[in-house]
């Protein structure tokens, strides 16, 4: 999404005038990152938008629409494991949480910007952990259609990378909900992720 003679550029679309001003100051204090009022169209749309659950939603519902738009990071108050399934279930490419401090928020814009893997601020990642009982233990086979599924691979390009049938991709996808007490292949990555079973890729630097 961005290249290295630019910065990335973000909007914040906040309900909480007090917590908006704070996030636009912890902003502007980082480098290569470059904040915007949220009716500013003059350089086309933000790369980032940080926003309350609400108005997450909100854009959310309208990027699917138009299937573009930039990448959504959500900040909620509320320690809830459903609210924040629930954002990432809807296309959020990052949560964070009002305990999150400054490197989280600038990691997470860094993050997504880069066209990295759903980011999960420490006390998010904690609250998917600690939420249910452990999964039970994976296979190897599981453990590896994990990790493509986590990097974000379809069906088809698992079985093609593990030379096995899409048809045993998606069985071992159905265990994975079962033993992670997932109900998608979205939570099955969040969650995994979470509980350190995987690690969420790194996106790749810009080429210089």
């Amino acid at each position: 999404m961005n290249n290295a003679s630019r910065p990335i550029s973000v909007r914040i679309c906040h309900g909480e005038p007090l917590l908006a001003a704070g996030l636009l100051s912890l902003i502007e204090q980082a480098p290569g990152i470059e904040p915007r009022s949220f009716d500013d169209d003059g350089d086309g749309p933000a790369d980032v938008i940080i926003a309350d659950l609400a108005n997450g939603l909100a854009l959310l519902e309208s990027k699917a629409a138009t299937h573009a738009g930039p990448r959504v990071i959500v900040v909620t108050r509320r320690a809830r494991e459903g609210e924040l399934l629930h954002a990432l279930e809807r296309g959020a490419h990052g949560c964070l949480m009002q305990t999150s401090d400054a490197q989280e928020l600038v990691d997470a814009i860094r993050h997504v910007a880069r066209g990295g893997a759903r980011y999960l601020c420490r006390d998010a990642s904690a609250l998917v952990a600690g939420s249910e009982p452990p999964p039970a233990k994976l296979t190897a086979r599981e453990s590896e259609v994990l990790r493509l599924l986590v990097r974000g691979d379809c069906n088809k390009g698992i079985a093609r990378q593990l030379q096995i049938s899409t048809h045993t991709v998606k069985a071992h996808v159905s265990m994975l909900c079962n033993k992670l007490h997932a109900m998608s292949r979205t939570q099955v990555a969040i969650k995994a992720t979470g509980r350190g079973l995987v690690q969420a890729p790194a996106p790749a630097l810009p080429a210089r």
